[in-house]
């Protein structure tokens, strides 16, 4: 797995989950000896709620994400070919494709247990604005790896350092941030005729498919691994548990073997008292005509003191 396949399992994941699954994938990158990958996993920062929202959207709700992208790639050529007319119309309609998208996405932020405010909305909304006024920008969101929200201002490019984890999904100037500006000479070229314009789209169309599809792929193969994940650990606590159980039936048929044994030496005593009890009765008995035999032979004894007494 490279850093960007990583990048994308990870900013789909919840906010209170992002932090240590990150750990563990870059431990477990470590000890699989990919050390420097490990090291720029470590690094990778917690999206803020916005970022976190804006990957929401593109991991799980794809189609309306895409249509506010192509919405913006359309505004932005009837920008360059200066029709106010489609301007007028599309800029109205990024309006409420913007209002609905954002709904939605604090809907879905509800939907998995991380409700976000209405300020938190409105940075989601500045985000997918930016999105349409630059491609890269448009880029930057599709990629679903936003760490901070983007902002637009006026006609400069949109500031994108640092605001996507691992490389920029386009070539930007080291320098600057901005996309590299060509050094050869500025061409005038024919007006573009309809047909072209239809072509174009619909290669742009194409290639966003494919783009569409890797990014399906990455997150089928993100889910899957998380279901590896949950089936092996389930299956080690079954199998703990089964460890666990088989030890306390274990020691359950010692502690029944130790009952038996107590009731049987239980028997085995109440017997032996019945028996002392007995002797206990037939010693009394002995005792109390020993002592009604001592008790004539020392009447006697005193008859015979007297009479002597008498007699001398």
């Amino acid at each position: 797995m490279d850093l960007v396949t990583i990048a994308v399992e990870l900013y789909a994941l919840m906010p209170d989950e992002f932090t240590a699954a990150r750990n563990a994938k870059a431990k477990e990158l470590a000890a699989a000896g990919e050390k420097e990958l490990a090291k720029e996993v470590r690094t990778l920062p917690k999206p803020s709620a916005a970022a976190w929202l804006v990957n929401m959207l593109v991991a799980r709700r794809r189609e309306e994400t895409d249509q506010v992208l192509e919405l913006g790639a359309a505004l932005r050529e009837a920008q360059e070919e200066l029709d106010p007319r489609q301007l007028k119309e599309l800029g109205r309609q990024r309006h409420q494709v913007l209002a609905a998208v954002v709904k939605e996405g604090r809907s879905l932020a509800g939907e998995l247990g991380h409700p976000v405010s209405e300020a938190i909305g409105t940075e989601a909304e500045q985000t997918l604005r930016a999105a349409m006024t630059d491609a890269d920008a448009a880029a930057a969101v599709a990629s679903g790896r936003l760490v901070r929200s983007l902002t637009a201002s006026g006609l400069e490019p949109v500031e994108l350092d640092g605001a996507v984890a691992g490389p920029l999904p386009s070539v930007r100037s080291a320098r600057t941030g901005r996309p590299a500006k060509s050094t050869r000479p500025k061409v005038v070229e024919e007006p573009v005729t309809a047909g072209k314009r239809r072509t174009d789209r619909a290669e742009r169309a194409e290639q966003r498919k494919a783009e569409e599809a890797a990014h399906a792929s990455q997150q089928a193969r993100a889910e899957l691994e998380r279901a590896e994940r949950r089936v092996a650990k389930a299956e080690a606590d079954v199998e703990k548990a089964q460890h666990r159980l088989q030890d306390v039936e274990a020691r359950r048929e010692e502690l029944a073997e130790e009952l038996a044994e107590l009731k049987n030496r239980m028997r085995d005593l109440d017997k032996d008292i019945a028996a002392a009890d007995r002797e206990a009765d037939i010693a009394q008995g002995v005792q109390d005509e020993a002592e009604a035999a001592l008790g004539k032979l020392q009447a006697e004894a005193y008859r015979a003191r007297k009479r002597l007494d008498q007699l001398g």
